[in-house]
């Protein structure tokens, strides 16, 4: 039953991302030559990461994981360490450098995002051992930092500028926005993801809707946003 809700789960998380992906891959000629480009490129990754780290919970699904299941990469931590608590940040800590105008802003996001990939280095490093058996909730809870400011000096730069009279119309409110909310809905779980490694199913339930409704609202925005927004040189 655990393995059953789990699959499935991750079927409706599959489809909110590929609605997403293929909105980008239809309108990825409209953005040519923006910075977009690279956004729709980041939520292809994205799709690939969830589709592809999900292998542990396909065992008894495909035989030819049974190298996998008899090793040290039986669980999955470790790819979404790598790939998405890592991974991600850095992608769209280097979008927002190239839509952010003020030479400052970009300075200090660049910095920020340094600093971060040097601290990740280092913690998983001292904290080796446990790569492959938990999640690290320090890092989540930096990499959420660092999103929360690309959205916020996004948000300044557009205050200061015409554009805020149009901002339905462009694409980066639409993700900034969306990336703002997601990891404000999802960054307090980190602080309790120890229940997940429980026996507590009611927290786990919980924490299930939570990323379901805030995967759900991210890729419905982004969706959105490549639909009626008009593209920017």
């Amino acid at each position: 039953m655990e393995n059953f809700l789990i699959k499935y789960y991750m079927f409706i998380i599959y489809g909110i991302q590929l609605v997403a992906v293929v909105a980008g891959l239809i309108f990825y000629k409209k953005y040519k030559a923006t910075p977009v480009t690279f956004f729709i490129k980041i939520i292809f990754y994205l799709f690939l990461v969830q589709f592809l780290g999900s292998y542990a919970h396909y065992y008894d699904t495909f035989d030819f994981l049974n190298s996998i299941y008899n090793s040290v990469f039986r669980n999955n931590y470790w790819c979404f360490t790598i790939f998405f608590d890592i991974g991600a940040i850095v992608l769209f800590s280097i979008f927002f450098q190239r839509i952010l105008t003020v030479k400052l802003h970009v300075k200090v996001l660049k910095i920020a995002t340094y600093l971060f990939v040097f601290f990740a280095t280092v913690y998983l490093l001292v904290n080796y051992q446990k790569f492959f058996y938990q999640y690290f909730s320090l890092l989540q809870i930096i990499g959420a930092l660092v999103m929360i400011l690309s959205s916020v000096l996004y948000y300044l730069e557009l205050l200061q500028s015409n554009t805020i009279l149009k901002f339905y119309s462009t694409i980066y409110f639409y993700i900034a926005s969306a990336i703002f909310v997601w990891w404000i809905i999802t960054t307090p779980i980190s602080f309790f993801d120890l229940y997940t490694r429980g026996s507590d199913w009611n927290f786990i339930f919980l924490e299930w809707q939570i990323y379901l409704f805030a995967n759900f609202f991210m890729y419905l925005v982004f969706t959105i946003g490549l639909i009626v927004s008009k593209p920017e040189k």
